[in-house]
């Protein structure tokens, strides 16, 4: 807060851009809960570059330790982190998933390859909260595209300090967070008691928006609304409950990210939290052009698949777990793997329109419980389980531990090409393929379809366009100014007959656009980012393009 007092001293548009901020992330939370669109538009990774400047050699953060870094942010992010189960019941149903992964940089903006992190020895011995570090000319190293990268500073830092955070609508030169060395990671020169990562997701979390969960203030407002009112922050690791500023029944939520607590103490972000963050990357949100950024992708290889899968994982497997899973070549045996495995380095073969039968049992430690297993499967390859006929198997719930199976046929309009099987067994029937429970484990593997359909997601132009394949629809240029092209792959059938819609993020369909001969006319939409979505005698796909 101090940093923000500063640059809004110094730039007095400052507190106008973040005023607009403030209504754009109002708009969003206004929106269904529910909303589809909603739930893809924060399906993203962000690419991230780490700055590590030196003074010693201890200093010199190891691949390791940034490693272990970017680990716990993709666990604290999507709820995957192991000690969420240690949330009070009062707090345990706001536990949110933001659902937004994130990975070292492999392309730098120059469109070269690299490792996504930056090493500088400096002369400096430790570094304040004036951004210097953000600049070759007082000593740092200079941020990369802080529309397409989140720029991490390792550095050490004086006054006590672990780390900082700049807001979004900020200046962006020093876009980005810093972290003390000693705080950063879980291993290597990580020291306790913040020695889990946790200073980066508390940053993090600064960088999308979020605001201490005290607000800054006694009995503060953080601008988020299923928080409780705390009096102010909490360090060490309090008990619960801790009740201040009137809050009787449950009272202080100190293991959110956004307290002060030590790193082991801290292990949740609430849903309005992950609501606040989710607005930066819709239509219009101040870090939306992340959704688009291609600071992942390693050059020269294929565009980055449009698909990611939602996070699935028992929260407990002290009592049960999938010990077998078996479809073909796919035959693993296991014990538990904490509520999560992914098995989709293991693949197997199913052709279009073939018989199948997969098998499965439960694993118990003590007391056999009835289970409940369901089997799922992406035919259409769109990133979820919940078009018709993708649960394969709904298996009744049974305490035995013998080898259980379930049969199904391949559709013959299932997509060819790599897809995502999810087995998830359970012991509450209402679980689905999304999301943390109670007992029980998910695992994942791959499925490759044979003899099935074109993966497809255009119109009408047959073409190979840059950027394109044989097999997939193009949207080009993308971002797009006046005119979105949608170019069919070369391998697709030209007399098939199709329809294009456009819908905004918060999943309303936008009308009255025309469409001719392979050509979106985009010119009248407002600058954001959109859903297209084609449907043809295939099915329906989707993609994102952007309007500048």
């Amino acid at each position: 807060m101090e940093a923000l007092a500063a640059q809004m001293a110094a730039d007095p548009t400052l507190a106008q851009r973040m005023q607009a901020i403030e209504n754009q992330a109002a708009k969003f939370a206004a929106q269904p809960a529910g909303s589809a669109q909603r739930s893809t538009a924060v399906n993203l990774t962000i690419p991230v570059v780490v700055h590590v400047l030196y003074n010693t050699s201890a200093q010199n953060v190891s691949d390791a330790q940034i490693a272990s870094q970017i680990a716990v942010l993709n666990e604290d992010f999507q709820k995957l982190n192991a000690d969420v189960n240690q949330t009070p019941a009062a707090f345990a149903p706001l536990a949110a998933n933001v659902n937004i992964a994130f990975t070292l940089a492999k392309r730098d903006p120059n469109g070269a390859a690299t490792t996504g992190i930056i090493r500088k020895q400096v002369t400096q011995t430790s570094w304040g909260t004036d951004d210097k570090m953000k600049s070759t000319t007082t000593g740092g190293t200079n941020s990369w595209n802080t529309g397409q990268y989140l720029n991490i500073w390792v550095c050490n830092m004086s006054g006590g300090i672990l780390g900082y955070a700049q807001f979004p609508g900020g200046a962006a030169a020093t876009d980005g967070v810093v972290i003390l060395t000693t705080g950063f990671g879980r291993n290597g020169s990580a020291a306790a008691p913040f020695n889990l990562g946790r200073t980066a997701t508390h940053e993090v979390g600064h960088w999308l928006n979020l605001r201490h969960i005290w607000g800054d203030a006694s009995c503060g407002n953080d601008l988020v609304s299923d928080t409780p009112t705390q009096q102010t922050s909490n360090g060490g690791c309090p008990t619960f409950p801790k009740r201040t500023c009137g809050n009787t029944t449950n009272g202080d939520m100190f293991m959110n990210y956004m307290d002060y607590t030590n790193d082991a103490c801290m292990y949740m972000f609430s849903t309005g939290q992950s609501t606040r963050m989710n607005a930066l990357f819709a239509a219009g949100g101040a870090r939306a052009s992340l959704v688009t950024s291609q600071g992942g992708v390693a050059p020269g290889s294929t565009p980055p698949p449009t698909v990611t899968y939602c996070a699935s994982k028992g929260t407990s497997v002290a009592y049960e777990f999938i010990d077998y899973v078996k479809l073909g070549t796919i035959a693993r045996t296991s014990g538990a793997d904490a509520g999560y495995y992914n098995g989709t380095a293991l693949s197997t073969s199913v052709a279009a329109g073939s018989a199948q039968t997969v098998s499965f049992s439960t694993g118990f430690a003590g007391t056999a419980y009835t289970e409940y297993v369901k089997v799922y499967i992406d035919y259409n390859q769109n990133g979820v389980f919940t078009d018709a006929g993708e649960l394969v198997v709904n298996a009744a719930g049974s305490t035995s531990t013998a080898i259980r199976t379930g049969s199904f046929t391949v559709p013959a309009s299932a997509k060819t090409g790599a897809t995502r099987l999810r087995v998830v067994l359970s012991d509450n029937s209402a679980t689905t393929s999304c999301g943390s429970y109670s007992y029980g484990e998910t695992e994942d593997y791959t499925v490759n379809i044979t003899g099935g359909t074109a993966l497809t997601s255009g119109a009408t132009a047959r073409l190979a366009t840059p950027g394109g394949s044989a097999d997939k629809y193009t949207l080009y240029p993308n971002p797009a100014a006046n005119v979105l092209s949608i170019a069919r792959p070369m391998n697709a059938d030209l007399e098939q007959a199709f329809s294009v819609r456009v819908y905004d993020l918060r999943g309303a369909e936008v009308r009255g656009l025309s469409f001719t001969d392979g050509q979106l006319d985009v010119s009248t939409l407002r600058a954001g980012i959109y859903l297209l979505s084609v449907s043809d005698a295939a099915g329906t796909t989707h993609q994102r393009f952007v309007k500048e």
